[in-house]
This record gives structure tokens, C-alpha cells and sequence, in this order.
């Protein structure tokens, strides 16, 4: 399919992280944006305030003490204590163009969820719990509304189990859907007479690297090749060297039109052929000085 990268980020200036460091940052990739570096250098914070002024989050922004002022294909965003500019408008507004940021760490929710953070962000990707967010139980439902593309639709969710199949096919596992419409997993058991000589595992059981993987594939997948904007801080964090290997090459198959900004530590994510995309946090700050 032929990449339709839309509306991007092109430049980035902001003015006054944390007090004295600037970030210049000219010509983004359409594609994929790989920010590396050491720690305390910046990179999480780099993301927090672009995802501030995509979100016209301006308290936010008041509070980080900072100007920005972000470049894109059709227009800019600058703020400097309040939007002096707002074209173009992204994720969240009527009209908007798609920007998403995804954090995937497994750090504790509220003390009213049983699940993890990454669990609960796991549970609003694939199921219909907000109007705001669009879920895989939204795309199966939306098949329901329009029988003309319910085919293409259910072929496209056929190949996307496929790949989430060859990445668990070590561990025995394959994607489906119970008799009450769950994502679940299944794995041969002999011993289990109960269920036909197989167990079936509840996205809640599986580990954080299974668990953030799935984050993100039905992230990709839910974009529906729509020309997107996505940032990702470390989203390597808890998964296999093999799957940081796949990582990239899987999200381009996913959605060959998203613009991706992510923040990584680790040298499996960029070793296979992304050399190019790599930024180093030291080449776009200045007047710098380590966060303590």
C-alpha cells in the first residue's frame, strides 16, 4: 500500500524544559521518529509536552513552564503561555486530525481496579467502555452497521489474529473470541476435559510483555491505515528481544501511513535497517543541564 503520510509534524521548538534546555528539532521523518539517549536526558519530558500541545492541554503546559511552538504539514501549534496558534487541530476535537500517545509501563492503578495500569489500558482498547475511546468491540460492531464491508472488515481481523498467532506460537497460545464476545487465548491441554482438551486464559493472566505487545498491535490496528500521529515512550519496556526486533516492521504493516515518535533505550528496536530514523536527544537540546 502506498503511504499517504497527510498531516505530520515537521519541526518541533520548544523553549524552557525545565527551566534552561531548549529543543530544536527540524525535518521529522513521515514515518518513524526514534529518539535515543541517556537517561535524564529528556526524552519522556520531550514527549509529555508535544503531547500537551497536541491535546491543547494548556494548564498542563502552564505548570511545565515552557513555549512551544510545533510545526506541522497544515500549520502550526504555538503556545507561549496561552494557543497563540491552533491549526491544525488533533485527537479529541470535531474535525480533528488522529493523534494518539500510548503508554504501556505496568505501574498500579487506583486502588478501586484490580488491574494494573497497562491492564486497564489493555481493557479500554478492546472493549466498548467510554465514547471516547474507539475499541476492537466498536470496529466488530461497526460491521454490524454496514454489511457492506463486513467482509473485508472480518478478512482484515482473520490476518491481524494471524500475526498476534505467529508472535505467541512459542508459547502455544492462539488469539480468539468466546461465547461472550472476550478476547481470550487458548492453549492445548489434554488434561482439561472440561474445555476440549485446552485452557483458556483471560487477557487479564497474561504477563506484562503480553499484555503491552497486545496494547499496541490493536492500537496500530484500530487506525484503520488512517494517517495518524503516535507517540510511544519506551514501548520495548517489558517485552521479548524477538518481539522488540519485530516491533517497527510490525507497526508499518499495521498502519504504513502513521507518524511515529518514540523514546527507546534499547539497540533491538533501531538494529535491523532503522538506522536512519534515529534522532539522539543530545543533537536537539541546548543549554543543557542534566535533570537531577
Amino acid at each position: 500500500m502506498e503511504s499517504n503520510y497527510n498531516v505530520r509534524i515537521t519541526d518541533i521548538v520548544i523553549h524552557g524544559m525545565w527551566g534552561n534546555t531548549d529543543v530544536i528539532w527540524n525535518n521529522l521523518r513521515p514515518d518513524f521518529n526514534i529518539v535515543v539517549g541517556q537517561n535524564g536526558f529528556g526524552k519522556s519530558t520531550l514527549l509529555n509536552i508535544l503531547r500537551n500541545v497536541l491535546q491543547k492541554n494548556e494548564k498542563e503546559l502552564r505548570s511545565l513552564k515552557v513555549t512551544a511552538d510545533i510545526k506541522t504539514t497544515a500549520g502550526s501549534m504555538e503556545f507561549d503561555g496561552k494557543f497563540v496558534s491552533q491549526k491544525p487541530a488533533f485527537g479529541g476535537f470535531p474535525g480533528s486530525y488522529s493523534f494518539q500517545y500510548v503508554n504501556t509501563f505496568d505501574v498500579p492503578a487506583s486502588k478501586k481496579s484490580t488491574l494494573s495500569q497497562l491492564g486497564l489500558t489493555l481493557d479500554s482498547v478492546l472493549y466498548q467502555r467510554s465514547d471516547d475511546v474507539y475499541s476492537f468491540s466498536d470496529y466488530r460492531l461497526s460491521m454490524l452497521r454496514d454489511l457492506s464491508t463486513a467482509v473485508q472488515k472480518q478478512e482484515r481481523i482473520n490476518r491481524f489474529f494471524e500475526m498476534i498467532n505467529s508472535l505467541f506460537e512459542s508459547t502455544g497460545k492462539k488469539i480468539s473470541i468466546d461465547d461472550k464476545q472476550r478476547i481470550v487465548f487458548l492453549k492445548p491441554n489434554p488434561n482439561n476435559k472440561r474445555n476440549g482438551g485446552q485452557d483458556i486464559i483471560s487477557v487479564e493472566r497474561l504477563s506484562a510483555g503480553e499484555k503491552q505487545i497486545l496494547v499496541l498491535l490493536f492500537t496500530l490496528f484500530l487506525m484503520e491505515d488512517k494517517p495518524t500521529v503516535l507517540l510511544l515512550d519506551e514501548p520495548e519496556i517489558s517485552l521479548h528481544i524477538e518481539w522488540q526486533d519485530k516491533l517497527l516492521a510490525l507497526f508499518r504493516q499495521l498502519n504504513p501511513n502513521c507518524q511515529i515518535i518514540l523514546t527507546t533505550h534499547s539497540p533491538n528496536i533501531f538494529a535491523d535497517g532503522w538506522s536512519d530514523n534515529l534522532v539522539f536527544i543530545s543533537d536537539i537540546v541546548s543549554a543543557f543541564r542534566p535533570k537531577t
